[in-house]
């Protein structure tokens, strides 16, 4: 058979654009086919159309494809605006746009040619026009490509909970619906902004709002319709002792992953563990999953060594493995980066 000869991605026949709806329909078949696991196609389809309708998505998502000199779709990927706190080398907070890149695809018949790689040029050079300062992506399929436009790995571990059956929920402990988030939200924000403040460090925290963790909820409730079950409306669990987390069940596999993790007192990070286990049995999950909560930065004022989760197995993390870029490379790369600790796609 003979070989396709390579792309001349120097070319400028290759054009970026933005989605519009149909083009969009046509991509979530393709996302189907490659992150679809566990829904039916027309759920699956619901449920990214919803999604698109969130208003997260309305106010920062993009979607983006890039074409060839017929107009023909050859790669596609997403991307999701929200705002970081950064510090700089010399120590200046600012609050800064960033954005994390999703969902990047190519036709299968068009992959190996180097249009994947050519897609994240176009869209860091469009963030970067925006104003963006940088972006950041989790890989499930290793650092190489995402290297070659920037990304460096930054090594993360998780933190993991086996979950028995009968866990009850705890003494102390409160769930929390979104009519909740914005009351955590807000001191929290401001929080993170007075720690980096401090800090001597470059590193960047990502802002949690009201509206992404919506965006996470909505997932969650398509993703136990897919499962056959009623959707729970409970988002997190706060403590008497003190402190806060909030969590999703949104991905392929049984497990309920920890969004933002802030107890206060050793006391109530036993209590949110009891909490997250009591609410993953109820949803009959097979374990809960923290990322970095062991990790000792030395500047983490919410002192996760100390307050990790109760019980839980330490271990590298394997899989979306995270990166991030700065979209003027000439700004060193941050130390620490603290935020929203579950990133999935599927």
């Amino acid at each position: 058979m003979p070989t396709e000869p390579a792309a001349d991605l120097s070319s400028s026949e290759y054009k970026l654009i933005r989605a519009n709806p149909a083009q969009q329909a046509k991509r979530w078949r393709l996302h189907h086919q490659v992150w679809g696991e566990g829904y039916d196609l027309t759920l699956y389809l619901r449920r990214e159309s919803a999604l698109c309708e969130s208003e997260y998505c309305r106010s920062s998502l993009g979607f983006w494809i890039l074409q060839g000199a017929h107009g023909e779709p050859l790669a596609s990927c997403e991307s999701y605006g929200s705002q970081a706190w950064v510090v700089d080398a010399d120590g200046k907070l600012t609050r800064e746009p960033m954005h994390t890149l999703a969902s990047v695809v190519v036709d299968p018949a068009l992959r190996n040619r180097g249009y994947a790689g050519k897609l994240m040029e176009l869209v860091q050079e469009e963030l970067r026009a925006s104003g963006a300062s940088l972006t950041t992506l989790f890989s499930d399929v290793g650092p190489q490509l995402y290297r070659r436009s920037g990304h460096m790995l930054h090594p993360a571990r998780e933190s993991v909970r086996r979950v028995s059956a009968g866990q009850a929920w705890p003494a102390g402990a409160k769930e929390i619906g979104l009519g909740d988030v914005a009351d955590l939200l807000v001191p929290e924000a401001d929080r993170q902004g007075a720690w980096l403040g401090a800090s001597s460090v470059p590193a960047f925290a990502e802002i949690a709002t009201v509206d992404r963790v919506t965006w996470f909820h909505m997932r969650s409730q398509y993703r136990a319709w897919a499962r056959g079950q009623t959707p729970h409306p409970v988002v997190g669990a706060s403590c008497a002792a003190g402190g806060f987390c909030l969590w999703t069940s949104d991905s392929a596999d049984p497990t309920l992953h920890i969004l933002l993790w802030r107890p206060h007192s050793g006391d109530g990070a036993r209590r949110l563990t009891q909490a997250a286990l009591a609410h993953a049995a109820e949803l009959k999950l097979q374990q809960v999953v923290w990322w970095d909560a062991d990790r000792d930065t030395g500047l983490d004022p919410y002192h996760r060594p100390a307050l990790q989760p109760e019980g839980a197995e330490a271990r590298d993390r394997q899989e979306g493995l995270p990166m991030v870029a700065w979209l003027d490379k000439a700004r060193p790369m941050p130390l620490v980066w603290m935020g929203i600790e579950r990133q999935g796609w599927r």
